[in-house]
């Protein structure tokens, strides 16, 4: 009959085997399942290369006006969290996502032709510690 210290034993090893299969799973396909990974987290800190998505309103006028996620609009600040979903709804839902974070955002709907998401490429200068954008590209564009 196995003693209790066998029976640990043998709990203890199925753990540890346990998490770091899933570990290896996770880094094997690439996945992020908190709290197994962070790998967006640290490649964002730990890099001067940075991308990041920013909606930005196309007034009728010609200018362009970004619609920035601010901490002190609690609408707004999940906003970047529903891009993704902006990019797989359907043309009406995307118009509705849309003039939704415009009007919290104090934006009026009739003076803006279209708005689009965009993905930045940025560099970070360790001289002047400034973050540069090296490139925009559309994701997605909403006209209204």
């Amino acid at each position: 009959m196995p003693s209790q210290q066998d029976r640990e034993a043998r709990v203890g090893r199925a753990v540890t085997w346990s998490i770091l299969a899933a570990m290896a799973v996770a880094a094997v396909g690439q996945l992020e399942v908190w709290p197994l990974t962070a790998f967006r987290l640290f490649s964002e800190v730990r890099t001067a290369d940075q991308t990041r998505l920013e909606l930005v309103a196309e007034r009728l006028d010609g200018t362009e006006e970004p619609l920035l996620v601010a901490e002190t609009n609690p609408v707004l600040v999940t906003t970047d969290r529903q891009y993704p979903d902006l990019v797989r709804a359907e043309e009406d839902e995307r118009r509705g996502m849309v003039l939704a974070w415009l009007d919290v955002s104090g934006v009026d709907p009739a003076t803006v032709g279209s708005v689009r998401l965009d993905r930045i490429d940025r560099a970070y200068d360790e001289d002047t510690h400034l973050w540069t954008d090296r490139g925009r590209t559309t994701v997605v564009d909403v006209d209204l």
